[in-house]
């Protein structure tokens, strides 16, 4: 994983401490904030389920409001413990860590397969064979 130096990992509560990863951790969870939005979050998470709402929609009006908005900062939250549970079993497992690796290679190894396709450029990519590179 890259940047490792920028991952911030986020403690279930002030007072937790851990005897070897202790220095990883740099905040903590507000689970309050998500307590008292869980309803509100549920709602969107249906509404999304059922297809009454985009989730393009949901980020476009969450991010261009002001991140003081509560619901953006519970759902900000509960992404925190969650990548924070990702992250700590990245480090802990061997075989996650083995199995993302093999879909990241896939996912190369299909991308320089299309960029080898595409060695025609513009031509071949467009289809009109008169067009020319600018």
């Amino acid at each position: 994983m890259r940047n490792w130096n920028d991952v911030t990992f986020y403690r279930p509560q002030k007072q937790a401490r851990y005897q070897h990863i202790d220095t990883l951790f740099n905040g903590d969870i507000d689970w309050k904030l998500i307590e008292t939005h869980w309803a509100d979050m549920m709602q969107i998470v249906l509404s999304i389920q059922a297809g009454k709402i985009l989730p393009s929609m949901l980020l476009r009006k969450l991010g261009t409001k002001s991140r003081k908005n509560k619901l953006y900062r519970a759902f900000r939250e509960l992404g925190r413990a969650e990548r924070t549970l990702f992250l700590l079993r990245y480090i802990s497992e061997t075989s996650f860590r083995f199995s993302i690796r093999a879909e990241t290679t896939k996912v190369e190894s299909f991308h320089s397969f299309l960029d080898w396709i595409a060695f025609g450029g513009t031509t071949i990519k467009t289809g009109d064979p008169v067009a020319f590179p600018p």
